[in-house]
């Protein structure tokens, strides 16, 4: 049996062409898209040789050949070849991990909340109208569940609000260092994209403010990703600062020991392999202080890939993608980790923008508004009218329009009023 390749311009052509070629019982192997075309290999029966037909046994030698590696089916249809392992394969595969992740978390979320499930299944029509509002909210299960439980039997917004956040601003640490005072050495660690180098740029430019240029030095460790660091330099260079490239701890530790000893040093580092580059600069500068950042809106794989126990971070910060983020996962993940500090938050790429010191009673603010917990008095009023069935707006249904109930004589056509006369 052998292998053969069809390409139609699309499935209906492609199968004709099998038809036309092999006949109606041909055995389609695959079946895909490529370079807007449909191929489809189809495996065809092999002519018999007649001249190996009753041979001898001693006449059919088997040829013995090298041992190689035989190539992937893939890579013999479409030529593809062999690449060795980039850091966009690295990037690839831990995308890759991180969605399996999400997937078992949120299996492992949605099994927490049907063990705990008592107070849907206990619903009437008098359920508090806050429960509701919260509940129809993506929320991790932790908190959901803890809200839900704070908030019984509470009418008021205001009140529940208040009790949201006590419940959460004791597990908020925050750190009140400001950027301009920076002294030693501090790594800036964050997934891909997550905005590191900015971090320090806005960083470097408050330091640079206070007049000593001078002691700050600027290295870019182990990154390959591309642009990275071409970045720096443009930072360094606007800045009139120093910068270093080391791709690994032998060269780190060289900088370092040739650095004085009063330098504040900022070191960039990848977005993959965190904890191998974590452990890498703590073996060369054990008091180096680790900041994680972090977007505002993270994941719950992230989460409990970067704030777990086997990496220690000094402080945790948060850059803001959008002007009202959903931060709850973090704010759960946060209050799970005690020993966690909160320090500053960036909101854009511009490096004038400085860097702000985060506020837990703000943050905590922001989060709950996120809930409108305000709205549910309107849900509360619209549910009490006793004319709830019927729509409260003034736009006008379909329905009521041809019900007649509240047509406006205006929207009627000249020919329908005249059928009305």
């Amino acid at each position: 049996m052998e292998l053969k390749r069809i390409i139609g311009k699309d499935s209906k052509h492609a199968m004709e062409l099998v038809r036309q070629e092999f006949g109606p019982d041909a055995l389609v192997v695959s079946s895909q898209k490529v370079n807007r075309k449909i191929e489809m290999i189809v495996a065809v029966d092999i002519a018999p040789d007649p001249n190996l037909i009753d041979q001898t046994g001693d006449l059919l030698v088997e040829v013995q050949s090298e041992q190689k590696q035989a190539p992937r089916f893939s890579a013999v249809l479409h030529g593809e070849q062999k690449q060795e392992p980039t850091m966009s394969t690295d990037r690839a595969q831990e995308i890759v991990n991180l969605f399996k992740a999400e997937m078992r978390l949120l299996k492992k979320e949605l099994a927490q909340l049907r063990s705990a499930s008592a107070w849907h299944q206990h619903k009437t029509e008098t359920d508090n109208r806050l429960q509701t509002q919260v509940n129809q909210y993506e929320l991790p299960s932790t908190s959901k569940l803890l809200i839900l439980d704070a908030i019984n039997n509470i009418t008021n917004p205001k009140e529940a609000e208040s009790l949201i956040h006590d419940l959460f601003s004791s597990s908020l640490l925050v750190s009140d260092q400001t950027p301009e005072n920076l002294s030693g050495v501090h790594a800036i660690f964050g997934l891909t994209g997550a905005g590191k180098t900015t971090m320090i740029g806005k960083l470097a430019t408050q330091f640079v403010k206070t007049s000593r240029r001078d002691s700050l030095t600027i290295v870019s460790f182990a990154d390959q990703k591309l642009g990275a660091w071409n970045q720096i330099q443009l930072i360094c260079s606007t800045l009139g600062i120093r910068c270093f490239r080391c791709a690994d701890r032998q060269m780190l530790e060289t900088i370092v020991r040739e650095l004085p000893d009063d330098q504040c040093i900022l070191i960039d580092t990848p977005g993959v392999n965190i904890d191998q580059t974590y452990q890498d600069i703590q073996s060369v500068v054990p008091d180096a202080l680790m900041h994680l950042l972090v977007n505002a809106e993270i994941s719950r794989s992230s989460c409990e890939k970067l704030l777990n126990h086997s990496l220690g971070w000094d402080s945790v910060n948060i850059a803001e993608m959008s002007p009202r983020p959903n931060i709850w996962v973090l704010i759960d993940a946060l209050s799970q980790q005690s020993q966690l500090h909160l320090w500053v938050k960036t909101t854009d790429g511009n490096f004038s923008q400085p860097v702000e010191l985060i506020d837990a009673g703000r943050l905590l603010r922001s989060a709950i508004q996120y809930l409108n917990l305000t709205d549910s008095q309107d849900l509360n009023d619209a549910v009490e009218h006793p004319e709830s069935g019927r729509q409260i707006g003034e736009e006008t249904t379909t329905l009521d329009y041809l019900a007649g109930l509240r047509a406006d004589p205006n929207d009627r056509s000249p020919k329908s009023a005249q059928n009305t006369n």
